[in-house]
């Protein structure tokens, strides 16, 4: 699934939640920092959820006594050794109750519990609902497996933290993978095509139902073959105990890891993912002290029995270096040929709409390509009776008219414009320039003309490679309502 591609104000603060350079010696054990020594517990814990697990065997296995685990886990995890133990058992055997038919008696037993009663208690405090409850209700617990080496915690304002509380930025650490390049004539479908080859194989049994081996993807542009369309998804397979397996069908590749904003996703439809893909990079990613990196966006795939239930979203980020200025520009009219649609679907509609009106190669299409590309939609609730979506382009008024497109003028007058990155559907950013307008006291909006996003159309039509986009928003003068 592809992601669609002035922080008004922000500031932000970020800390590293563990020293790499502070090491334990406290039994004798010298060079293992206090990272490594937990994590030695988390992945003992891991190896050992269905077992009695006695905090003795984790104080050994990790290198230090059992007071030290318990202050440097906290510490280092945020959470009491015995309380991650238990969410770890409830999420294991809440992911059961979603997707087996297990009994919760099987489930109380191999969560270390003797008795339903004494399951169901700690269940429903820890998910909130009880086992029964959940199996049947329309919400979904996880608490995954944590993992130092990638676990940053970056502090935004507490505005940005409060909206967005299922979004965090995680730091990935270089690792081998071992790698599956799918090839297909279309995207539709391609992901899980993909990976449901990948699982078939011995070699990624231990994706299913384990932490151990996980699975990622994300899709290539590949060249035309004898003018054939091809598209490619690339899956990876990263063992953290084993990165190498002895299968020729993969090939071995470094897995470069960087700095990512972190979504948790169900898997219920494509629109699914799309929605949350477009949260991270539409709403969460303007608004926070975060630009969108160079690296590559990946996919995580949770798998059961070799069927993904759930996903998790890595959008690459790199900390932000300035804020996008918001300014007052005046525009000349304009002349505006576009497509519209409207309702559910609307910006798919008004999209291929475009294109077909561009691939028809006549000389007006060829001759858009002198034109500035341009979006907009109603800025509101999306689900609103009156939504629409639209893309165009804007031709300086004097121009001949292009054939085969409806046009309007984009009239003349002052606008609030913001040059930002292309942040998918620019909602964050919209949101920034409307703030800014709301608190200036020298402007409103004029509601009389058209709101739009302006993009520059010699890159190609595909918005979600643009670089860079001005978004005007038109306004007038405060004293204009006195006149």
């Amino acid at each position: 699934m592809r992601p669609f591609f002035d922080n008004f104000e922000h500031s932000g603060r970020y800390s590293i939640c563990y020293n790499e350079n502070q090491e334990y010696s406290e039994c004798g054990v010298t060079g293992m920092s206090y990272m490594e020594s937990v994590q030695r517990a988390i992945d003992y814990i891991e190896a050992h959820l269905d077992e009695e697990l006695e905090l003795s065997a984790l104080a050994e296995e990790s290198y230090t006594s059992v007071a030290q685990l318990y202050r440097m886990f906290y510490a280092l995890t945020g959470h009491p050794v015995k309380d991650y133990i238990r969410k770890r058992r409830m999420s294991v055997a809440a992911h059961h109750l979603r997707n087996s038919k297990r009994t919760v008696e099987d489930l109380a037993w191999d969560s270390g519990f003797e008795s339903y009663h004494s399951f169901a208690k700690v269940f429903k405090k820890i998910v909130g609902v009880t086992p029964a409850a959940y199996r049947k209700a329309d919400i979904y617990f996880s608490f995954e497996p944590i993992r130092l080496h990638e676990h940053v915690n970056y502090m935004e304002d507490r505005e940005q933290s409060e909206r967005f509380p299922d979004v965090k930025v995680i730091r990935f650490m270089p690792e081998k993978a071992n790698m599956y390049m799918h090839v297909s004539g279309s995207e539709q479908g391609i992901e899980d095509e993909a990976i449901r080859i990948v699982t078939e194989r011995p070699a990624a049994n231990g994706a299913n139902n384990s932490a151990k081996v996980r699975v990622f993807g994300h899709n290539v542009d590949l060249p035309e073959e004898n003018g054939v369309c091809r598209c490619g998804y690339k899956v990876l397979l990263v063992n953290e105990h084993e990165p190498a397996v002895n299968d020729p069908f993969f090939t071995e590749e470094a897995f470069d890891g960087g700095l990512y904003a972190l979504r948790k996703t169900a898997v219920k439809s494509p629109d699914t993912i799309q929605r949350g893909w477009d949260q991270l990079m539409s709403e969460w990613l303007p608004k926070s002290t975060f630009d969108l990196g160079k690296h590559q966006y990946i996919e995580e795939f949770i798998l059961y029995d070799g069927r993904v239930t759930r996903m998790n979203l890595f959008l690459p980020v790199q900390r932000k270096t300035h804020h996008e200025p918001i300014e007052v520009v005046h525009l000349a009219e304009s002349q505006a040929y576009y497509c519209r649609g409207y309702g559910n679907g609307a910006k798919r509609t008004a999209e291929q709409r475009l294109i077909d009106w561009y691939e028809d190669g006549t000389d007006t299409a060829r001759r858009a390509e002198q034109g500035r590309f341009y979006m907009s939609y109603y800025y509101g609730a999306a689900d609103a009776d009156e939504y629409w979506w639209e893309n165009g382009l804007v031709l300086h008024a004097t121009e001949p008219p292009l054939e085969g497109l409806d046009s309007k003028s984009l009239g003349a007058g002052s606008y609030a414009c913001c040059t930002s990155r292309a942040y998918g559907q620019l909602t964050g950013v919209l949101d920034n320039v409307h703030r800014w307008i709301a608190v200036n006291g020298c402007w409103h909006l004029n509601e009389e003309r058209q709101w739009f996003a302006e993009y520059d159309a010699s890159q190609g039509m595909n918005a979600e490679q643009y670089a860079v986009v001005k978004i005007y928003i038109p306004i007038l003068p405060m004293e204009s309502d006195r006149n």
